[in-house]
């Protein structure tokens, strides 16, 4: 399980229907499907090799009109030595003649592959061109192995690919249990087209 590992911000930069990876293992696009653990596992393995082998999309190739629907995964984890963290089924939505993004994740599962409850929406989405960044802030509630907690981060991405095929970024902000101090939270979410 890697979806733990939060790249360099500059590997993350950055399915087709069918995404293979290296040593030819695929995994079907299904959005509308609510995704296994095992799935989303594997997904978020495949995702990081392609946004990372893409690498940032030029600004002058990112489309000026239209839209563009992306679906991938989100991962979250504390960061108070406890390694509990959560997955989750991501989708987005770039309208990209407003430069602004949508969306969310839900259907959570722990690290033991527990289903939990839960969802988080992509707030203030927007996309600067001038300066090639994705910004905002992914809130929500999100039962962590340790229980509910309540979830705000700040978002920083971009686009990857040639044509804008991926989106992704690092997630980084608090968990708050109800009626406890905040824990550093950690993630991040890599989508494609």
């Amino acid at each position: 399980m890697t979806f733990f590992r939060i790249l360099p911000y500059a590997a993350i930069l950055g399915l087709t229907a069918c995404l293979e990876s290296d040593d030819g293992e695929t995994i079907p696009d299904t959005p509308d499907v609510g995704l296994s653990f095992a799935e989303l596992d594997t997904l978020n393995d495949l995702l990081i090799e392609e946004v990372t082998d893409a690498g940032p999309t030029p600004v002058a190739d990112i489309p000026d009109t239209g839209s563009a629907i992306y679906d991938g995964t989100l991962f979250l984890a504390l960061q108070d030595g406890s390694e509990d963290g959560v997955i989750g089924q991501a989708e987005m939505t770039a309208s990209f003649a407003s430069n602004t993004i949508t969306g969310g994740a839900d259907n959570f599962y722990d690290l033991e592959g527990n289903a939990t409850e839960g969802s988080v929406t992509y707030e203030g989405g927007a996309f600067d061109r001038s300066i090639e960044l994705l910004s905002g802030s992914m809130n929500g509630d999100v039962a962590f192995e340790t229980g509910e907690m309540e979830v705000g981060t700040t978002v920083v991405g971009n686009f990857s690919g040639p044509s804008a095929e991926y989106v992704s970024g690092i997630l980084a902000g608090t968990a708050t249990p109800a009626g406890e101090d905040d824990i550093g939270v950690l993630g991040g979410f890599y989508l494609a087209q």
